[in-house]
This record gives C-alpha cells, structure tokens and sequence, in this order.
C-alpha cells in the first residue's frame, strides 16, 4: 500500500490524550483566569450570567463597563445613571 493511501486504513488518533474529565477540569481552570471579583467573590461570566438571569454577553458587558469594585446593586441595573 502506498504512502499516500495509509491514512485511509489507519485509525484515526484522538486529538487529545487526556480524559473527558482532565479537559473539563482545565476548561473550569482556565474560567477562573478570566473571573471577576464582585463584593469580594470571583465569579465567571457565566455565574454572573445565571445569578442575573441574563445572556452571557449582557453580563460580559455589565461586568466590562464597572464601575469598579463591582457590586451586585450595579450589575443588577440595566443602565448606570
């Protein structure tokens, strides 16, 4: 068989080596890079997201525009005055 046609017989590799379990875990890591701190607590967008029963971008925005530190009485409002 050729060089060319091997890759039609072989079995095709796993792209990760690691478990289902080691990729959620490092996924889970890696949110906690990016989480923020309101009233002393970190929490991903997505716990802000849920906790304010808003889409992840509407809490991504709320979070990015402050004021800082953040509070939940700021984040809960739809417009800052």
């Amino acid at each position: 068989m050729s060089h060319f046609h091997r890759h039609l017989v072989d079995k095709p590799r796993p792209r990760y080596s690691m478990n289902k379990k080691s990729r959620v875990r490092a996924g889970h890591t890696r949110a906690q890079l990016f989480a923020s701190v309101i009233e002393g607590k970190r929490y991903t967008t997505v716990q802000v997201a849920e906790l304010l029963d808003v889409s992840r971008s509407t809490a991504y925005e709320r979070i990015k525009r402050g004021p800082y530190p953040l509070t939940w009485a700021n984040l809960m409002k739809s417009r800052l005055r």
